[in-house]
């Protein structure tokens, strides 16, 4: 509690007391000193739970307010239909895409055998003795 504290200044600190208030009202003045620092450690205990209190109103607060917003931005069903007609058309699209990309390879190829470039013929071996 008390830092730099040591053995030799409590005793000082004792002694002190015993002459100042007297060894017959000691133990009195030691049960008041330690009712009041009860009090003082109930009031600030009080005071950081009113806080979190406080805190813990703010964030349910919160919470409320983005559970409204959620339910302003339509039902999880709504969103997941939306997200589904969206991956339908996407997945539209890219059958469309593949599609044509075929064809015309399709397309190309045909009309790369028709362009009078002969391949390379093979050479065949020859069976007569070498």
């Amino acid at each position: 509690m008390l830092p730099q504290l040591g053995f030799a200044e409590i005793i000082v600190l004792s002694l002190l007391a015993i002459i100042v208030v007297g060894p017959k009202d000691l133990p009195k003045l030691m049960r008041k000193i330690g009712q009041f620092m009860h009090k003082i450690r109930s009031m600030g205990q009080e005071f950081k739970d009113a806080f979190d209190e406080m805190g813990a109103e703010d964030e349910i607060a919160e919470m409320r307010k983005e559970i409204a917003e959620l339910r302003k931005m339509g039902s999880i069903e709504h969103l997941a239909g939306d997200i589904k007609s969206e991956m339908q058309d996407l997945n539209r699209d890219l059958r469309g895409a593949v599609g044509e990309g075929t064809s015309e390879s399709n397309t190309q190829s045909s009309s790369d055998s028709g362009d009078g470039v002969d391949e390379p013929k093979r050479k065949e071996p020859s069976s007569g003795g070498a």
